[in-house]
Order: structure tokens, then C-alpha cells, then sequence
């Protein structure tokens, strides 16, 4: 018997900062993840993309496209 009711856990996790605050954002697209990084960093946010095992995926910068490591 399968559990139909289990969700799906995110993909992606967001850590969005201005410097004094610091925010995070689950995602289970990473191609929505990548979109939601671009806007904030275009807003003047620093957004580091992790993993949900919290491996370090990629840097937002404002101001900047993207820093891939």
C-alpha cells in the first residue's frame, strides 16, 4: 500500500540576505528556484542556492547575473 499523502520534500533552498536579514526560500523546481534568485539579486539581495543536504549550488550577487562554483 503506497502513502499517497506524502509530500514532496524541496530540491532547492534559497538564503536570501540585505545585510542584516537573513531569509530562505524552499523550492522543489530548480528552474523556479533559479528564476525567484535572479529577481531578488536584481533587487539588490545576496542569494546563495543550497542544496536541501545543504551543498552549495551557486551565488547571487546584486547587481550581478550568477557566480558558479
Amino acid at each position: 500500500m503506497t502513502n499517497e499523502s506524502r509530500s514532496q520534500s524541496p530540491t532547492i533552498v534559497l538564503r536570501i540576505s540585505d545585510g542584516k536579514r537573513l531569509m530562505r526560500r524552499a523550492f522543489a523546481d530548480f528552474a523556479q528556484a533559479s528564476r525567484c534568485a535572479e529577481a531578488y539579486a536584481r533587487e539588490g539581495f545576496v542569494v546563495d542556492m543550497v542544496s536541501a543536504t545543504g551543498t552549495f549550488l551557486m551565488d547571487f550577487e546584486p547587481g550581478r547575473r550568477v557566480l558558479a562554483v
